[in-house]
């Protein structure tokens, strides 16, 4: 199964389904189901603060000690990718989306491309396991 490494608290905030989109400065052809995995690299201590200061991730992050690292941790559906320009042209497709939370999540510059994720699960365990970068491959069970 294909997966994908995110750094935390980006990781958490995908799998209980809060961050809708990932932004990347790239896209692949692919779409379905995909796991994700928190990278092993803890924020810095200026980062720490920023995420648990910050509005939009105290809402839904209590504590950066508590994030699970360097495992599988979730798994969403890939459903479609957007260029950012494009979909910050039409955010009144989705009136209901909380879009000024899902802004601050990413970076919306042109160019990059919004991966649009749904069924968003999370696992509630931590399957320990280095990631790679770009998408990768998982063969062992779940």
């Amino acid at each position: 199964m294909k997966v994908l490494s995110l750094l935390q608290p980006w990781a958490s905030l995908v799998v209980r389904g809060v961050k809708k989109y990932e932004v990347r400065s790239w896209q692949t052809k692919y779409r379905g189901a995909l796991l994700i995995h928190a990278s092993a690299k803890k924020p810095s201590r200026r980062e720490r603060l920023f995420f648990e200061e910050a509005d939009y991730f105290k809402d839904h992050i209590d504590s950066m000690d508590y994030l699970p690292y360097g495992g599988i941790i979730g798994k969403v559906n890939l459903v479609a990718i957007h260029e950012t320009g494009w979909l910050l042209q039409h955010l009144e497709a989705d009136p209901y989306h909380q879009w000024a939370q899902e802004l601050a999540f990413d970076d919306y510059s042109p160019g990059r491309y919004a991966w649009q994720l749904t069924g968003a699960h999370e696992l509630g365990y931590i399957l320990p396991l280095k990631g790679t970068l770009g998408l990768w491959e998982y063969k062992g069970n779940v």
